[in-house]
């Protein structure tokens, strides 16, 4: 499958931009109104607040009134003596009474502020699980990709983190338990086989002179693995044991390969290898581009099992704490109208945007786009969406 412009020139994103665009209008629509909701929510549990405070207030003073008029009435009796003991009964009375009001009123507010709250975090998961469907499909230019593999007993947790265009970043959960490759305990020959390592320096029986000891990785468990960008560092030890002996690789592949070679005994302190000459004289670092190269291969087929967002942030904010989805949808339609003024640029008719799909046997296809319908899904959400609309620059 072949996307083209509709002009027929050849459209650079090879992606069915116009199936992803009508997904950001309805994400957008979506979970803007259900953002609305939780600002209206919030202004409710603001509300209740200040009535909760205003109401105290309210109390106090009029108790404060009360407590001092039963004080002047008894200064005043030509029987204070007498009148005395019913004043102090009428003030515990009316101590008991407001404390007992200002509880009972506290607690209603309360449970009404907890119910606002409650359909707050359903609000908020339901635009959790609406932003995943869409961010799932990579709906932005991707300037970093980082995988988090750790393994817990004998399986791994695993994510992985786009950084995008416009300052936004999310973070999927991996299912790797899917990946027969992933859903056991990982060996270093599960990557490549034989590869060996100068942890330390020995004494041979027999032998004046120390010499570098070789070990083979191969029945080492992988328990820690981060990939970003072009840097990959892995953790190999001997069994699951955080005190076990292990080798931690650290491997930059940019331009150059480069490696550094960290090892420790069981309950020791890693040292780097390359520390010792005589170590780093027998250190193969082909080979371990060999086997780097082995592990990121096998990452590949990770990406394809992240099933749930984890999280998902804009400036370094976290988008559903701080209610920034409005914000998030606006700086998605400045990207998105990049490529939308390309194909305006190809488009042969000016009240609607195309491209064209050609298969496997050169016979095209047009997809376009009505604008008019594009504006008024938006509209549905009022001001908000006019102003989606108008940095969309569809018109």
């Amino acid at each position: 499958m072949k996307y083209l412009y509709g002009d027929s020139a050849e459209f650079p994103l090879q992606i069915d931009f116009l199936g992803l665009l009508d997904k950001y209008v309805d994400t957008s629509v979506s979970t803007i109104k259900l953002e609305n909701d939780v600002f209206e929510n919030k202004e409710e549990i603001m509300d209740r607040r200040r009535l909760k405070n205003s109401v105290m207030t309210e109390i106090e003073t009029f108790h404060f009134a009360v407590i001092k008029a039963i004080s002047e009435a008894v200064g005043k009796s030509k029987e204070p003596d007498k009148i005395a003991e019913y004043s102090q009964k009428s003030k515990d009375f009316l101590n008991n009474y407001t404390a007992e009001g200002k509880k009972r009123f506290s607690n209603e507010i309360f449970q009404e502020i907890a119910q606002f709250e409650k359909e707050i975090d359903e609000t908020d998961e339901l635009n959790r699980k609406t932003l995943e469907s869409f961010f799932i499909l990579d709906p932005i230019p991707i300037t970093n990709k980082e995988y988090i593999v750790k393994a817990e007993k004998k399986r791994y947790l695993s994510k992985v983190q786009n950084e995008c265009e416009g300052d936004i970043t999310y973070i999927f959960n991996i299912a790797s338990s899917n990946i027969p490759f992933w859903s056991r305990s990982v060996k270093a020959s599960d990557f490549l086989e034989g590869v060996k390592i100068p942890a330390k320096m020995k004494k041979p029986l027999l032998k004046k002179e120390t010499e570098p000891e070789l070990k083979t990785l191969d029945d080492y468990t992988l328990t820690n693995l981060v990939f970003s960008g072009n840097e990959l560092e892995v953790v190999f030890r001997k069994n699951h044991d955080i005190q076990s002996e292990r080798f931690r690789l650290k491997m930059n592949f940019i331009e150059e390969f480069n490696a550094e070679v960290y090892y420790a005994q069981r309950n020791g302190v890693e040292k780097n290898i390359k520390g010792d000459p005589k170590l780093k004289a027998v250190l193969n670092i082909l080979r371990l581009q060999e086997f780097g190269d082995a592990i990121v291969k096998q990452l590949t087929d990770l990406y394809g099992e992240r099933n749930l967002l984890e999280s998902l942030t804009f400036k370094g904010k976290d988008v559903f704490e701080e209610n920034l989805i409005f914000d998030l949808m606006q700086k998605m339609a400045v990207i998105f109208a990049l490529t939308i003024t390309e194909i305006k640029q190809h488009a042969p008719s000016k009240s609607e945007i195309s491209l064209k799909i050609e298969d496997e046997t050169g016979k095209r296809k047009e997809i376009y786009r009505k604008i008019y319908l594009i504006k008024e899904k938006l509209s549905s959400i009022g001001e908000k969406g006019d102003k989606l609309y108008e940095l969309l620059e569809i018109n």
